[in-house]
């Protein structure tokens, strides 16, 4: 798939869109980095470490652990500086504008082998059904895995188009007889976009992975959906919006930032 903002048009027409090799190597490892000294206590940033790690949680509650790592990402800005690697960034104003922000319920997802039971393995889902609206996008990419074949996300083709299916636990109430799933097979450092209505899952992995999720918005454009209610981060603005922060309260605020020295007279 190619990489140019032209192919913006695969969001209305396939509902996601993959974009090869758009986080630098260097922040990745910096990222990795941090993860690992979080989650397991050690600077060694290596598979094994991260493997060994995960064999010890499988009775655990798998987002209490992330939680926390979760919300040191956040506060470090760790998910600004991957929304403004400069692919991301570019396709990301070219789907909703420049005045973005970054939802901070964003989180980490961390899947063991398919023999485990946890909490991040879902039955087929839309981002709608967490309050997500219509007008958002999310974006996934792996942080930690063995292969490119570890836990990928799948989509259901042309799903995106179905609207809001219908949903109990977690899980679709109906879909249709037949349809075709698309594979993705990420590898560090690629980014996937999708529409909120585009129906996904992780598939089963026969070694752990991690990966991060982000929603992402124009946070002008008010759709007064349920995330109006969640907490969101701010990381680029609009040249009109940069203008209104300059002026601040224009309507009571005249020459708020003329040079003192300048002489006004009434016309």
């Amino acid at each position: 798939m190619k990489n140019s903002l032209s192919d913006l048009k695969n969001i209305s027409d396939e509902g996601y869109l993959i974009l090869k090799n758009c986080i630098s190597p260097k922040l990745i490892k910096l990222l990795q980095k941090k993860i690992m000294y979080q989650f397991s206590n050690t600077k060694k940033n290596s598979y094994q470490n991260f493997e060994k790690k995960c064999s010890k949680l499988k009775n655990k509650r798998l987002f209490e652990i992330i939680n926390p790592i979760n919300k040191i990402l956040i506060n470090e800005g760790f998910l600004k500086q991957i929304l403004n690697e400069k692919k991301l960034f570019n396709h990301l104003v070219g789907l909703l504008g420049s005045d973005l922000a970054v939802s901070n319920e964003s989180s980490l997802t961390i899947n063991l082998s398919k023999t485990n039971d946890n909490y991040y393995f879902k039955d087929w889902h839309q981002e709608i059904w967490s309050g997500a609206s219509v007008s958002h996008i999310q974006i996934w990419l792996p942080i930690i895995q063995k292969t490119i074949q570890d836990g990928q996300i799948s989509f259901i083709k042309d799903s995106h188009k179905w609207g809001h299916v219908p949903h109990s636990n977690r899980a679709p109430v109906k879909l249709p007889e037949k349809f075709k799933t698309i594979q993705t097979n990420l590898a560090i450092g690629d980014v996937v976009i999708f529409c909120t209505t585009l129906m996904h899952k992780s598939m089963p992995t026969m070694n752990p992975r991690m990966a991060l999720a982000m929603t992402v918005k124009n946070y002008k454009y008010k759709d007064m959906s349920f995330s109006d209610n969640q907490d969101w981060n701010i990381f680029s603005h609009s040249e009109v919006t940069k203008i209104q922060r300059v002026l601040g309260n224009h309507y009571l605020s005249p020459f708020r930032l003329v040079n003192k020295e300048k002489k006004f007279k009434d016309i």
